[in-house]
């Protein structure tokens, strides 16, 4: 009815769950950003990567064990107000009211030529993958093209926390042909199998 920038969607609300609205807004605005808020608990994170997996853009979690609710707000505050900026791409004008980023300038569209390959005589041992907002659903549809007997291992580095990285490799071992699973020190790489380094942890 009033044609928002952005949605915040909580996971658990009365008569429709968070997922479920989700769904319901795809059907008719598949353009508009939905930020989801979720609990960082293993339930939490499950739902958060099938919210991702389903539309939505990004993902906040709500502070625990932070003695008040100022300090609650305040960091609720730091990490959505970015992300806001980001999905809406707009900007805050001296006076405090929006402000739309310019339109491009029109350029007339040049005939697409196809990019000429370098020859590919070395070896290739391992291919990585780094994503960050919108990672999820784009793994999603990347792995779901790629062969089950991938010739080289595949290595994930997602901006996540870690219970949150350990959902989202179990979601594409279930969802994609690739078998993937949370890094552990020490996994030896193998091809045909996928891993999804831990939050907080360089691969």
């Amino acid at each position: 009815q009033i044609n928002p920038d952005i949605v915040t969607l909580d996971m658990e609300m009365p008569e429709m769950d968070g997922l479920t609205t989700l769904r319901e807004i795809r059907k008719v605005r598949r353009g508009l950003p939905v930020i989801m808020f979720s609990t960082l608990t293993q339930s939490g994170a499950a739902a958060t990567i099938n919210a991702l997996t389903s539309g939505a853009d990004d993902y906040v979690t709500k502070p625990a064990n932070v003695g008040s609710v100022t300090e609650a707000i305040h960091q609720i505050r730091e990490a959505l107000i970015p992300k806001i900026k980001l999905l809406c791409a707009r900007r805050l004008s001296p006076a405090g009211g929006p402000k739309r980023m310019p339109a491009a300038p029109q350029t007339p569209l040049q005939p697409y030529v196809k990019p000429r390959l370098p020859n590919l005589e070395r070896r290739i041992d391992v291919l990585a993958i780094g994503t960050s907002t919108g990672g999820p659903n784009a793994l999603n549809e990347l792995l779901k093209g790629l062969p089950g007997n991938l010739p080289v291992p595949l290595v994930i580095v997602q901006h996540m926390p870690p219970m949150f990285t350990r959902m989202l490799a179990e979601h594409l071992t279930a969802k994609t042909p690739v078998r993937t699973t949370e890094a552990v020190h020490g996994d030896r790489l193998e091809a045909g199998h996928g891993w999804v380094a831990p939050g907080g942890r360089h691969m």
